[in-house]
């Protein structure tokens, strides 16, 4: 086989994979142009061809690329699984491509809560956050999803008809404007495994038109629905 005439575009799409692979899971496309002796016009097409399979996508700053789903769900096959993060970070970067809107992920350490990931949104302007960024209890769409959904003891100082509307939607939404960044609001719901227990919560954030906060919650809790642990 190794004498044998192959397809070279196929081997050089491998070596991309390898590549990125061996830089823990993602890279910036100069750095891949580089390690795989590649123009950056011809790396281009291999980028768009392996986003397009799902091989790889883009992360939010347009120039990182990583590990795509569908690679991920060969890898299965394989005696490392995929995180429950990662698997939910994918599906957040998903709604992002799908929406343009920003996404990010929320775990709880101990009673603390903690933005792990985050994925900027495409638009010119919109806010940015720093990995493990600390998430109040109080006055965040992720605090208020922890305190309805989840077991933690946490106190989000909701109202009775506040609690109601957050079950029966399933999903919270922060009306108020964030500290220092006027009209940013955020949208979360919580992320159940097949146990019935609340693993995470999710958020798409950015600066949302009213009307259309009750389309993107529904969309985030549908998006979620994938979630297979």
């Amino acid at each position: 086989m190794q004498n044998s005439q192959g397809v070279n575009s196929v081997d050089i799409a491998i070596t991309i994979l390898e590549f990125i692979a061996s830089n823990g899971g993602n890279a910036r496309s100069s750095d891949i142009a580089k390690a795989c002796s590649l123009s950056k016009s011809r790396l281009h097409k291999y980028l768009v061809s392996l986003c397009r399979s799902e091989m790889l996508y883009q992360e939010s700053e347009g120039s990182q690329y990583c590990l795509g789903s569908k690679i991920l769900f060969l890898a299965q096959a394989t005696p490392k699984p995929q995180s429950f993060v990662d698997e939910i970070n994918q599906l957040l970067c998903e709604f992002r491509d799908e929406h343009n809107m920003s996404t990010g992920l929320v775990i709880p350490q101990g009673n603390q809560l903690f933005l792990t990931r985050y994925n900027r949104s495409f638009k010119h302007v919109d806010i940015d956050f720093l990995p493990d960024t600390p998430v109040p209890h109080k006055v965040s769409a992720a605090g208020a999803v922890f305190a309805i959904f989840s077991d933690l003891m946490i106190e989000a100082g909701l109202s009775q008809k506040q609690q109601n509307t957050i079950r029966q939607q399933g999903f919270a939404i922060r009306h108020e404007p964030a500290e220092g960044i006027p009209g940013a609001q955020s949208i979360s719901c919580p992320v159940i495994n097949k146990k019935g227990e609340m693993v995470a919560a999710v958020l798409t954030m950015g600066f949302i038109e009213p009307e259309r906060q009750v389309e993107l919650g529904n969309a985030l809790k549908a998006k979620m629905a994938h979630f297979s642990r």
